[in-house]
């Protein structure tokens, strides 16, 4: 038994390192992302009219070469090609996907088709970005207090706010901090805004702080390590009930720069206020910059339902740690009438997170039923994937970490 939970344990690794793979490479052909449509805009294959069939398109679908999009009077569709262009259509008129028709398109930010268009039922910023090793593990976020952010993140203020979840109890909060400093900084419960929460946070009691001269001010590449815990009564022992250390830094000069010029291009495109925050979430996902990405999905979900971004956060609270909340939200993506790769994508991370709470039958049937999914829709690499991962839960296949090359 001690063996198969060993191999169980490096379930994560597998998952998300799989899961990110496809989506980190340029499409070998031309294709294009719908981001945005408005009236009855329909689609059919560039071939003899006499053959042609036409289908209604849909927002976050996927078009290859040569299909055509119809936009009738009064009708407008905003698309981005995978040659990071975007190409805004108004009716009357017919346009056909070729290289020549995307060049005229306004240039995007690197990165910008793969931030937008779906891949297995998930938007996935970057080659990786999910790449960590966890164990199984289930813990109680009301015995608290649990640091929501930032945690496992890049960060461009060198003070940043600090937001955790509120114990009720508690007289005063402790951040230890490890690394170039080393310190703790007391709290009184008092002085600090603590209630319900806004953005991710807003079915959580959260306390936030906004460190002051207390706070060391982070340096490029110099990692800090912290973690926060509690006391009931000024002269008790400090409590901590979840003793992990989480590692934030501060992005260097270069990064930083480069990553604000990325959002201040997305800024001025004219595109959709929810298009536009999915493209920032991704570039702020692509410098690693998890908790402002996990903040800005959370804003665009607001502004239109997208089940591959909503997928898409919940990957990001899973691999935070953040289980609870990965489950609300695959949830609630399952809740809906999703794609079917978002159902699958849902699914398999759902069976992420009973496999991470020692649920391994629970777990091992969301892995088949992703399973079948994928092979329904001629996935076969993220069908292996499902299939690995279904036996992996059962502990009847070895679970190794899967190292990028």
């Amino acid at each position: 038994m001690a063996l198969i939970d060993s191999k169980r344990a490096r379930i994560g690794t597998v998952l998300f390192f799989l899961a990110s793979q496809g989506a980190a490479q340029k499409p070998a052909d031309l294709t294009a992302v719908l981001t945005q449509i408005e009236g009855q805009v329909t689609l059919s294959s560039e071939s003899r009219a006499e053959f042609r069939s036409v289908r209604p398109a849909a927002q976050h679908q996927v078009i290859r070469r040569g299909e055509i999009v119809h936009v009738p009077a009064g009708a407008r569709v905003d698309l981005i090609c995978s040659t990071e262009t975007l190409v805004s259509l108004e009716g009357p008129r017919d346009w056909v996907l070729d290289v020549t028709a995307c060049g005229r398109g306004l240039t995007l930010p690197e990165g910008s088709y793969r931030n937008s268009a779906p891949h297995a039922g998930r938007l996935l910023p970057k080659h990786g970005i999910l790449l960590l090793e966890f164990e199984t593990r289930e813990w109680n976020w009301n015995l608290g207090p649990v640091l929501l952010s930032p945690r496992k993140t890049a960060v461009m203020n060198p003070r940043p706010t600090l937001v955790w979840t509120r114990v009720p109890d508690a007289v005063e909060y402790e951040i230890e901090l490890r690394g170039p400093v080393e310190m703790s900084i007391r709290l009184a419960a008092n002085d600090l805004r603590c209630g319900r929460g806004s953005g991710p946070w807003h079915d959580l009691d959260v306390c936030s702080w906004e460190p002051s001269v207390k706070w060391p001010a982070l340096e490029p590449e110099k990692p800090v390590f912290l973690r926060i815990g509690y006391r009931q009564t000024l002269a008790a022992s400090l409590l901590q009930v979840h003793k992990g250390y989480h590692k934030i830094h501060l992005l260097s000069v270069n990064d930083q720069s480069s990553v604000q010029e990325g959002l201040r291009h997305i800024a001025t495109l004219p595109m959709d206020k929810a298009s536009r925050l999915l493209l920032t979430a991704g570039a702020y996902a692509q410098g690693g910059l998890y908790a402002d990405a996990i903040a800005t999905y959370n804003e665009a979900l607001k502004s239109r339902e997208v089940p591959e971004a909503r997928v898409t956060l919940g990957d990001l609270y899973l691999a935070n740690g953040l289980t609870p909340l990965a489950d609300r939200e695959y949830r609630q993506v399952l809740a809906g009438v999703p794609d079917p790769g978002a159902q699958a994508a849902a699914e398999l991370g759902l069976g992420s997170v009973d496999y991470f709470r020692k649920r391994f039958g629970e777990a091992r049937a969301h892995f088949e039923h992703a399973r079948e999914i994928y092979t329904t829709l001629g996935l076969p690499a993220e069908a292996e994937d499902a299939r690995a991962a279904a036996a992996c839960a059962q502990g009847a296949s070895p679970c190794e970490p899967v190292v990028p090359e």
